[in-house]
């Protein structure tokens, strides 16, 4: 049972954790109602419905569609309020909730998954959930977070500067990233797979990367690591931020969505650098339902200079308070 804002995935995870704990073992839920049937209705044989269901969830209907579009608006416009409340001194758990206003402000039923906010080297910690520090001058801070509209989801990431301009370091990586998040768009059309999509992206970024030039010669080689990477045609998206079926290795249909979520890893700094858009698979393409939240360099540090709820609805300082 897929329950709350959790994804399956998550689930089977946990469940087996404690199927193998030998302090625990317990069986599941649904173990014990097959067990059940299974004791009361011998005659009947028992078959599992969730094959034909996450076939049947891996395709959206175009309502479907309209209503994960919503949800990915809403989500944007939660990470571009944050963008615009970040400056240092601001704590992660502050960014959040100007996202949750957002998120509410739309009519969510709340948040899709605990919000992944984390400056500097938080941010490395891949599902860091924390969100206890405050950001620092000079760190990146990456937001990765989505509302639950009407029990769908979406799944938008974004990293910015705090301080709102990127250094020149952080510039090279940045633009290397969302180079990689458009040749991998380019790529995508019915009847492809993951694994050509994520070939013929590779081989056009090679070529991006002949007069580049990286600050740090571990830079190179982060980026370089990256194009071996294959995780960055990521998972599908629906009722579930991690949703059931397959994309990977299949060909791809109309009426597919999943996020495309290209990354690196600088792992001697302790840093990780990434943005994630939702695709959809038209008849003709591909659509980035998340294409207007700011990606491009200069987008990003003017979206930053704009004022954010945090700039009109400062917090006070509750010591002071009776």
């Amino acid at each position: 049972a897929e329950i709350g804002n959790d994804s399956r995935d998550e689930i089977l995870f946990g469940l087996a954790r404690n199927a193998s704990d030998p302090w625990d073992g317990s069986s599941t839920r649904e173990a014990r109602f097959i067990q059940t049937l299974n004791s009361r209705f011998p005659q009947f044989e028992i078959k599992d419905l969730t094959p034909i269901l996450d076939q049947m969830r891996l395709i959206k209907s175009e309502e479907e569609i309209a209503v994960i579009r919503k949800a990915t608006q809403i989500a944007g416009l939660g990470i571009i309020e944050a963008m615009k409340s970040t400056q240092p001194g601001v704590y992660e758990y502050q960014l959040d909730a100007v996202a949750k206003y957002i998120f509410y402000l739309y009519g969510s039923q709340g948040d899709a998954y605990p919000a992944i906010i984390g400056g500097g080297t938080n941010a490395y910690m891949g599902h860091y959930f924390h969100k206890k520090d405050m950001l620092q001058d000079g760190d990146l801070v990456l937001m990765d977070y989505a509302p639950d509209y009407r029990y769908y989801t979406s799944d938008v990431t974004r990293i910015w500067p705090v301080n709102g301009k990127f250094t020149e370091e952080q510039k090279q990586l940045y633009n290397f990233i969302v180079a990689y998040r458009d040749a991998l768009f380019r790529y995508i059309k019915p009847g492809v797979t993951s694994d050509e999509v994520l070939d013929k992206a590779a081989a056009e970024m090679k070529e991006y990367l002949k007069d580049k030039s990286f600050v740090k010669e571990s830079h190179r080689k982060a980026v370089e690591d990256g194009l071996k990477f294959r995780g960055h045609f990521q998972h599908p998206v629906g009722m579930a931020v991690h949703d059931v079926g397959v994309v990977r290795g299949v060909p791809l249909k109309e009426g597919m969505v999943f996020t495309i979520d290209p990354m690196i890893w600088l792992h001697d700094e302790r840093l990780y650098i990434r943005i994630e858009d939702v695709a959809l698979v038209t008849k003709d393409g591909i659509e980035n339902l998340s294409d207007f939240v700011p990606s491009k360099l200069e987008d990003v540090e003017a979206t930053i200079q704009k004022k954010g709820l945090m700039n009109f609805r400062p917090p006070v300082d509750l010591s002071n308070m009776k």
